[in-house]
C-alpha cells in the first residue's frame, strides 16, 4: 500500500541473550543475528531509545540517515513529585518510620538484586533502613533464600504490584533502586529509571558504566551510579542519603525537572511527530 515502516528497536536480541551467556549456540547466534539484519533492512526508518542502541544497530549495517534517537517516554501526569508518603500501600506493610529504598520491577537474570542484598547485609547496624524489593521473576526465589540465610531483617519482598499502586510504592520510597549484573553489556536504559526520577526521588544505580543509564543519571544529576556489584560503594551512598534530606530532595528535583524536559509524552510525541512528518 506504499505505507512508510518505522521499527522502534526496544530491545538488541540476540545480543542481550548472549551478553547474559543464556544463547551459546552458534547456529543459533548466526539464525538470530540474520533475523535481525533482515528485519532493520526490511524498515524505511529505525528508532532506537538511546546512543548506544544506535551504535548498535549502525554496526550492524543500517545507514546512520535511517536511524533516530528516541527516548522512552514515561507518563508524568501519572507518577508525579506530590504524591503522599503516609499512603495506603505504605501503612499496609508499615513503611512509615524507616528510611525506605524500593527496586520496583522483573527479578530476572539481568537484575542484580544480589548487590542490594549486599548493601542491606552492610546496613544492618545502625539507624534503620529499609529495602523493599517488589517483582516477580525467575530470580525471585533464589534470591528470597539468600536474605533469609543472611537474615536480613531489612528486607521485605513484595509480590509485583498493579499499575494503579505502583506511584505509592514510589512515593513512600526515599530513594528508588536500579541494578543490572555485569554480564548486561548492551545499552540497557531500565524504565524503573525514569519513573523514579517522575516521581521525584534520587535515582542509586549499579550497572555498567559504560551504558547510556549511567550518562543519564549524571546528566539529570539526580542520584548515583557505581559499578555493577558494588554493595560497599551503594551502601556507602545511601548513608549519604540518609543523613542528607535536604540532598535527596535536590537530587529528586533534578531528576523531575530533567524527565519533564525530555521524557514527557508530550516531548516525545512532539519528536515522533516531527520524524513521521519528515518521512511522509
Amino acid at each position: 500500500m506504499g505505507a512508510r515502516f518505522v521499527l522502534n528497536v526496544q530491545d538488541l536480541f540476540p545480543r542481550s541473550a548472549i551478553d547474559l551467556g543464556v544463547l551459546r549456540n552458534r547456529l543459533l547466534i548466526r539464525l538470530f543475528e540474520g533475523m535481525e539484519r533482515r528485519l532493520y533492512r526490511s524498515a524505511d526508518h529505525l528508532t532506537v531509545h538511546s546512543q548506544g542502541n544506535k551504535d548498535h544497530v549502525l554496526d550492524v549495517g543500517v545507514p546512520a540517515r535511517q536511524v533516530t534517537v528516541l527516548p522512552n517516554w514515561i507518563d508524568t501526569e501519572f507518577i508525579r513529585p506530590d504524591g503522599n508518603r503516609h499512603n495506603p500501600f505504605a501503612e499496609r506493610y508499615h513503611l512509615n518510620g524507616e528510611f525506605t529504598l524500593s527496586f520496583a520491577g522483573v527479578l530476572g537474570y539481568s537484575q542484580d538484586v544480589d548487590v542490594i542484598l549486599g548493601a542491606a547485609q552492610r546496613l544492618r547496624q545502625g539507624p534503620a533502613v529499609r529495602f523493599l524489593i517488589v517483582g516477580d521473576g525467575v530470580e525471585k526465589e533464589r534470591v528470597q533464600r539468600k536474605a533469609e540465610a543472611l537474615h536480613l531483617d531489612n528486607v521485605t519482598f513484595l509480590p509485583m504490584q498493579s499499575r494503579e499502586v505502583y506511584p505509592l510504592v514510589l512515593h513512600c520510597s526515599d530513594v528508588g533502586l536500579s541494578t543490572l549484573n555485569r554480564e548486561v553489556m548492551s545499552p540497557v536504559v531500565p524504565s524503573k529509571i525514569l519513573s523514579i526520577m517522575a516521581a521525584g526521588k534520587p535515582v542509586l544505580a549499579c550497572m555498567n558504566l559504560e551504558g547510556d543509564a549511567p550518562k543519564i543519571i549524571r546528566g539529570a544529576g539526580c542520584g548515583y551510579v557505581f559499578p555493577a556489584g558494588d554493595d560497599e560503594q551503594l551502601a556507602r551512598a545511601i548513608r549519604e542519603l540518609q543523613r542528607s534530606p535536604q540532598l535527596c530532595q535536590t537530587l529528586g528535583e533534578n531528576g523531575r525537572r530533567y524527565c519533564e524536559a525530555h521524557f514527557s509524552l508530550a516531548a516525545c510525541a512532539d519528536r515522533y511527530l516531527e520524524l513521521f512528518a519528515t518521512l511522509l
